[in-house]
This record gives structure tokens, C-alpha cells and sequence, in this order.
């Protein structure tokens, strides 16, 4: 009888232990509109999109870092040389109006800071490196129709992105989190460059 309420209790000190125990291991997935332009001569401002998923170590109240795998859709127009359809410009005013529709794989590190809480909201500042791979770039225009650039004909394979953005967050339960991120990108560099306004939805939930 002694070892049965002796189990019994130290079962119960563990569930209990468990039961109380910080989660600070997340996981997420996002959905992302975006707003870009390339940065050139007579840039046209286009809407895109993307979504990721999201791996969060979450240890202290007021801080909270992340890593994750996101697919992004981006495009804009500008006034640029011909060379990308084997045109040599004759001079310095030959440019046409060309179409860039961008697709990336990004691995984003990210840091959230949460500088005030009341009740389940909580404001989000965030700061974001973002090594982003080119997996298609098409290029299009109306004198020479369209291409699709690949392999080295894409001048900048692997390009940085940096970000920052002001944001907020809601608690939807005790280890279940909604973020709405606006934000600010910019490509550190590439050819083409973007820049971006982002609007980010950020689900995440604790597993550990």
C-alpha cells in the first residue's frame, strides 16, 4: 500500500511539474502580401505575395528569436538597357520599359522584441536578415516578348535582405499566438533590387 501511494504521488509531482513547465519551443506558419518596387529608373510599385513556415525559440518574456523557410512572389517594371534579351543598346537613351516577376526561397532570422504588454496584446518590434535564393526570374517587354532567366543568366543568384517592422501581437490561448507584422525590406543588393512594404500573418503555437 506504502509503494502504490508512493508511485502514485511521484506521478503526480511529474504530470504536475510537466503541467507547469515554460513552452519555448514554437512552431508557425505565415501568409504574406507584399508591396514592391524595383529600385531603377520609373519604377512601377506591384502587389505580390508569399508564406513560410516558422521555427521559434521563445526562452524570455520580452524577447523571442525566430528562423524559418519562406516563398516569395515579387514583380514591378522599370526603363531599363535591352541586354537582358541579347539587345545591344546603341546609346545611352536606349531603354525600354521591362517586367520583372521575381520568385525566392528565403531563410529569414528574425528577432522580436516586446517592448509592451497589456493583458493578451502585446506590440512587436522586429528585425530581420533574410539570405534569399533566386529560383525564377522572368523578364518581359513589348518590343521582345518574354524570357525566363536562369542559372547564370541571373546576375545575382543569392541576395541579403534586411527588414524591420512594428507590429502587434494577440494571445489566442496559452501556447497559441496571432502576429500581424507590417514591415520594411530592402535587398542589399541583386539585379534587380526590390524593396518591399510586407504584411505578414504569423500563427504559432508551442510544442516543448
Amino acid at each position: 500500500m506504502f509503494l502504490k501511494k508512493t508511485v502514485f504521488l511521484l506521478v503526480f509531482l511529474i504530470a504536475s511539474v510537466a503541467a507547469q513547465a515554460q513552452i519555448n519551443i514554437f512552431l508557425g506558419g505565415n501568409i504574406q502580401g507584399n508591396y514592391s518596387w524595383i529600385r531603377g529608373e520609373e519604377p512601377t510599385r506591384e502587389p505580390g505575395f508569399g508564406a513560410g513556415v516558422s521555427f521559434i525559440y521563445w526562452e524570455y518574456e520580452y524577447w523571442f528569436l525566430k528562423a524559418g523557410i519562406d516563398y516569395v512572389y515579387k514583380t514591378s517594371s522599370i526603363m531599363d538597357y535591352p541586354d537582358n534579351f541579347g539587345v545591344e543598346p546603341e546609346d545611352a537613351d536606349d531603354k525600354i520599359r521591362t517586367s520583372y516577376m521575381e520568385q525566392t526561397v528565403g531563410i529569414p532570422l528574425t528577432a522580436y522584441f516586446r517592448p509592451w504588454e497589456q493583458g493578451p496584446n502585446s506590440m512587436l518590434i522586429t528585425g530581420t536578415l533574410n539570405t534569399l535564393i533566386v529560383t525564377s526570374l522572368k523578364a518581359s517587354s513589348e518590343e521582345y516578348g518574354e524570357i525566363v532567366l536562369s542559372g547564370e543568366s541571373i546576375e545575382t543568384r543569392i541576395k541579403t535582405n534586411v527588414g524591420i517592422g512594428v507590429g502587434y501581437q494577440r494571445q489566442l490561448d496559452k501556447h497559441t499566438y496571432l502576429n500581424i507584422i507590417p514591415s520594411y525590406n530592402i535587398d542589399l543588393r541583386g539585379d534587380p533590387a526590390f524593396n518591399s512594404i510586407t504584411l505578414t500573418a504569423e500563427l504559432i503555437f508551442g510544442i516543448y
